[in-house]
């Protein structure tokens, strides 16, 4: 079977096998809340019906899937803690979309614009609850995954990840309105972010039946990952790829005043000129383009860019070197390698 050329170690067929599970899983209930959420997962549009969009990302999903295959795994006792990671990281991005006034997201109207910030509230939560019923259909499955015991770890990886990527939505609200934000302070908001990545690659150990000592190298790999895309999406926000312009989403992240690694470098390290010119930008109530260039002159003026883009080189390498630890090696270790760039690089 030839590989889907999006994610590294699965076929087409793994990734369309995956596809139809999370689609299934949505369509399983008949109120149109749930119509809400297949149209934010790309499936439907705005009145329900079946429309083909601009293919999602699904990384988080798919990382699971191939992590279970570099243990030992299958498609089957992984296939529930796919849907689940998919599915927590999108409710995630409908609250987000709430939070930042996103108008689209994936080249459509999101689903705050088309719904309201209420029902988009309600969508968010209700993609949450089914990420955790998804936990619970590894019940049905045979052999070392329905062990209650590790089910119990899966649900707890689950919402101590979703726990710590809402911690660092708290602080990175919460840096909105500060102009001095550390290095430091940049840093723990990713790995928070990163969570989600971590508990990915753990909840794939998981139902292969992996160890603990597996499990940790794995969730240190994901977290290194989800850390160091979480960086790189603050830089192609700052600096979008050259034949294309910043999207809904990179916008609002600006106009909010998210901090950013380079930012935050470019405030520690900045001449007390610097400094001010920032400061006063960001004591502005909502940024404009016209701010947004004047930023990234200062940040390459410092080197915060190349500050930001080391640091990320760095943490995919650290990503790469936990596997190791993990005993992967080979083929294993190179299709993770693989998925660890890919992931970072698609930010």
């Amino acid at each position: 079977m030839t590989e889907t050329g999006t994610f590294p170690g699965l076929t087409n067929d793994d990734a369309e096998q995956f596809e139809s599970a999370l689609q299934s899983f949505i369509n399983s209930r008949e109120l149109p809340l749930y119509k809400m959420m297949a149209y934010h997962l790309g499936w439907v549009d705005q009145n329900g019906e079946p429309e083909a969009s601009t293919p999602q990302d699904r990384s988080h999903g798919h990382l699971v899937l191939t992590v279970s295959k570099a243990v030992g795994g299958d498609n089957a006792s992984a296939m529930p803690y796919a849907i689940a990671a998919e599915l927590v990281h999108n409710f995630l991005l409908v609250h987000e979309d709430v939070q930042n006034a996103n108008t689209e997201r994936n080249s459509r109207p999101t689903v705050r614009w088309s719904w309201g910030p209420a029902q988009a509230i309600n969508a968010g939560d209700g993609i949450h609850a089914m990420a955790r019923i998804s936990i619970f259909q590894q019940r049905q499955s045979s052999g070392p995954a329905s062990d209650p015991r590790r089910i119990s770890m899966a649900l707890e990886t689950l919402d101590n990840a979703t726990l710590e990527v809402c911690e660092g939505e708290y602080l990175d609200i919460s840096f909105q309105e500060r102009a001095a934000v550390g290095v430091e302070d940049i840093l723990n908001v990713a790995r928070k972010h990163g969570a989600l990545f971590g508990a990915s690659a753990r909840l794939g150990g998981i139902a292969a039946g992996a160890e603990s000592e597996i499990l940790d190298a794995l969730t240190a790999f994901g977290t290194a990952t989800g850390t160091a895309r979480s960086l790189n999406t603050d830089l192609k926000a700052l600096w979008p790829n050259p034949d294309s312009e910043r999207d809904d989403v990179q916008r609002g992240r600006l106009q909010s005043k998210k901090k950013s690694l380079a930012t935050a470098h470019a405030i520690e390290t900045g001449t007390p000129a610097i400094r001010r010119r920032l400061g006063e930008i960001f004591m502005k109530r909502i940024l404009d383009p016209a701010d947004f260039d004047v930023i990234t002159s200062i940040l390459e003026e410092t080197g915060s860019r190349s500050f930001s883009e080391n640091h990320v080189e760095t943490l995919t390498g650290e990503a790469i070197s936990a596997l190791e630890s993990g005993g992967f090696s080979g083929q294993h270790r190179a299709t993770l390698a693989d998925a660890v760039r890919l992931i970072v690089g698609s930010a």
